[in-house]
């Protein structure tokens, strides 16, 4: 693999996984719904279940992406994600996008707790859930990225020029892990997704499309773990997508 520009790695990132790339588009679709859903104002017994299972299908999702444990979604009372997901939805749409980011942060496993000695909260789980629904203004924010842009910045974003530096400044991943570990709702709004944000292009034509080119930039440096990745996938499969599926058609 050698890329050579971003739509380049954006066509890689989604053939390279045929099937996690269908998981995304099908949890783009459930979070369409819920949107649909909040702006009735349903807050039924099916409409907070569904809100449940989709933030336990986006902490899936971004764990493959990422390498990253799940597990804190459950830990969420359903009745407040639903409130999470409404105002972080309001948000976005006011163009707030702190707010935004700080509404889904306000969940267990998403950003609520504060880290003791830099007393900052992190907002990468919190860019997942943004990122699924609304592709077209939000990626996801991570060490990979983080660092990818850094070094894109760096270079005029010339992918090459930016992959050899990377190369140079960070030999192994968790150099990279350990210092992009703490990315907060400014960095991950007015630094990393702003970038996405100005990239766009005719053939990028969303945040997430300049994303995931981005994220599958680092593949070049740090190859990404597919038995993660299909293990995400099929635990989504067998506890979550059925349920998903038959909530999405009575909503």
């Amino acid at each position: 693999m050698r890329l050579m520009s971003l739509l380049e790695a954006r066509t890689w990132y989604e053939k390279s996984d045929l099937s996690f790339w269908s998981f995304t588009q099908e949890l783009e679709r459930f979070a369409a719904k819920m949107k649909e859903v909040i702006a009735r104002g349903d807050r039924g017994a099916e409409a907070i279940k569904f809100a449940d299972l989709l933030l336990q299908a986006i902490e899936l999702w971004k764990a493959g992406c990422i390498e990253e444990q799940t597990g804190w979604a459950v830990h969420n009372k359903p009745d407040e994600i639903w409130d999470a997901f409404r105002d972080a939805i309001a948000f976005m749409d006011a163009g707030e996008d702190i707010k935004a980011l700080l509404a889904i942060m306000s969940l267990k496993g998403f950003g609520s707790s504060v880290d003791e000695d830099s007393r900052q909260q992190r907002a990468k789980r919190a860019s997942a859930v943004l990122r699924i629904f609304n592709p077209k203004l939000w990626g996801v924010v991570d060490w990979r990225t983080a660092a990818m842009i850094w070094a894109l910045n760096q270079k005029n974003w010339d992918v090459r020029q930016a992959i050899s530096l990377v190369k140079s400044d960070y030999p192994n991943r968790q150099k990279a892990k350990d210092e992009w570990d703490e990315i907060d709702e400014k960095i991950a709004a007015e630094v990393l997704n702003a970038r996405y944000r100005a990239n766009r292009s005719d053939s990028l034509q969303d945040a997430a499309d300049v994303e995931m080119a981005v994220f599958g930039l680092s593949f070049e440096v740090w190859a990404v773990n597919t038995k993660i990745r299909d293990t995400v996938r099929e635990t989504y499969t067998k506890a979550l997508r059925s349920t998903l599926q038959a909530l999405d058609k009575q909503l």
